[in-house]
């Protein structure tokens, strides 16, 4: 069965950004979402966790080479899309603070919304 995301962030600003190393967590803070099920954009602050994934990946910009999380994570400035791909991991691009963007790979995360 195809996982299917509730929400969308496509080009909604973050306002605040946490990374927790060791305990495989990511809180992203944002003034709103859009909801995918009622197909309508939600305009409150929330918090969008992903934690306790398998492994986490990243790929920068045009580059094939796949790096560790821990070691070129950035600060998010824009989720530019978030889907699952066809490994069945969660895929987001980024773009970060430091004007990077970043291809996430994540393995079974746990995700939920606030």
């Amino acid at each position: 069965m195809k996982k299917k995301l509730e929400y969308s962030f496509d080009d909604e600003p973050v306002s605040k950004f946490c990374y927790d190393l060791q305990n495989k967590r990511i809180e992203v803070y944002f003034k709103g979402y859009y909801d995918l099920i009622m197909d309508v954009y939600i305009e409150t602050p929330c918090i969008w966790i992903l934690e306790n994934w398998e492994y986490g990946k990243i790929k920068i910009g045009d580059e094939q080479k796949l790096y560790d999380l821990n070691r070129q994570m950035g600060i998010f400035n824009l989720i530019l899309y978030l889907k699952y791909n066809d490994n069945k991991e969660l895929e987001m691009l980024v773009n970060t603070v430091d004007h990077r963007y970043l291809t996430l790979f994540f393995k079974n995360p746990k995700l939920s919304l606030r």
